[in-house]
């Protein structure tokens, strides 16, 4: 009996103890995992994404104001005051066609002065002319050399005035009305009724209608990589609802530092200059079989470029994310993209933000957006 009693206190003890153990190594198994969880939530916590097996596309949007290519500004040279105004900004004109008329009276005071003059002279060589002809009567060969020598000074002056009054007349009917050179467009109106010529900048500004308009835009190197003298593309003319898109070709091309200044002719019976046109520049880049990435996963030290990837490690507690360092080849890129051309699998969960900075080997925390 004593004996029995004995044996079911060793085997109550012997369940104690294995409790106990069990108790203990439950316990510093949730102790482990509790510490694991703990220390995870400590972690840097890291938001990944991953590349895109897409074309890059090149968009650049550039604007500027459409300019005559040839433009004239109009005065009269002489000064005379404005009589007239015959046309308004914005008008179309024909070449020949009078935009203002001006008036001098001073001009035409002398004018008429030098015609009574003219016709003064004209009378005097009559006079001449008869003594000439009683000289020649008279058989004095000293007075008929002197009336002969009299006569021919007088038609010589006489010439003289004439080419003068000439001259005087051209002018008076040159500076009388201001003819458009060209057929265009009447860009500005500065001549007032009533004020000298010039006295507010040039009285007409013209653009010509037969040579177009045209526009600078300033484009990045990697946009005019793309673009070509003799390229046509369209160009987007006035703002919201007004907007039209016309024909334009590059003119000219002129590297400016980093960038690119390109010309852009417009000939459109429309436009009347000054109007604001915007170009969309929209390419495919040349990279090819390489993988997008955001530009914010992209980083450079030295003569490094890399990428932050998270890799997964198996342990005895369950797996834990470690950031490894990939050394990667990149091409193109534009505002928000980059091609990785070598580095990295489409698939690998690429390190994009990070709570504070990471490094190689660093255990992290995965976050989910």
């Amino acid at each position: 009996m004593e004996r029995r009693d004995t044996e079911q206190v060793n085997t109550g003890r012997k369940k104690k103890v294995r409790l106990l153990a069990a108790l203990f190594v439950g316990g510093l198994i949730a102790l482990t995992l509790f510490s694991n969880t703990l220390q995870t939530m400590n972690l840097t916590k890291v938001w990944t994404t991953s590349g895109r097996q897409e074309e890059l596309v090149q968009s650049y949007t550039g604007s500027g104001i459409l300019e005559p290519v040839m433009e004239a500004s109009l005065l009269n040279k002489a000064g005379w005051t404005v009589k007239t105004v015959k046309v308004e900004a914005g008008e179309a004109v024909k070449q020949g066609q009078t935009l203002v008329v001006y008036e001098s009276r001073e001009a035409e005071n002398r004018y008429l002065d030098a015609k009574s003059q003219l016709e003064q002279h004209q009378l005097s060589i009559q006079g001449l002319q008869d003594q000439y002809v009683a000289a020649a009567s008279s058989g004095d060969a000293v007075q008929l050399r002197s009336a002969k020598r009299d006569l021919q000074s007088a038609r010589l002056t006489l010439e003289m005035q004439q080419r003068n009054l000439d001259s005087m007349k051209a002018e008076l009917v040159s500076n009388r009305e201001l003819r458009a050179p060209f057929a265009g467009i009447v860009t500005k109106v500065s001549a007032v009724d009533g004020m000298a010529s010039a006295s507010a900048g040039p009285d007409v500004q013209l653009a010509s209608s037969s040579q177009g308009y045209h526009m600078l835009v300033q484009v990045p190197a990697n946009i005019s990589e793309h673009l070509k003298i003799g390229q046509k593309l369209d160009v987007h003319v006035g703002q919201a609802e007004s907007e039209k898109t016309m024909e334009g070709i590059i003119e000219g091309m002129e590297n400016k530092e980093s960038q690119m200044n390109v010309e852009v002719a417009v000939r459109n019976d429309s436009l009347r200059g000054n109007e604001q046109a915007r170009l969309d520049f929209r390419f495919v880049s040349a990279d090819t079989g390489g993988i997008l990435v955001p530009n914010g996963a992209i980083h450079k030290e030295g003569a490094e470029t890399y990428i932050y990837v998270v890799e997964e490690r198996k342990g005895p507690l369950g797996d834990t994310s470690h950031v490894s360092k990939a050394l990667v080849e990149i091409g193109h890129s534009n505002e928000s993209d980059t091609v990785v051309l070598q580095g990295i699998f489409p698939d690998a969960p690429i390190i994009l933000e990070s709570s504070e900075p990471v490094a190689d080997g660093a255990r992290v925390r995965v976050m989910t957006h």
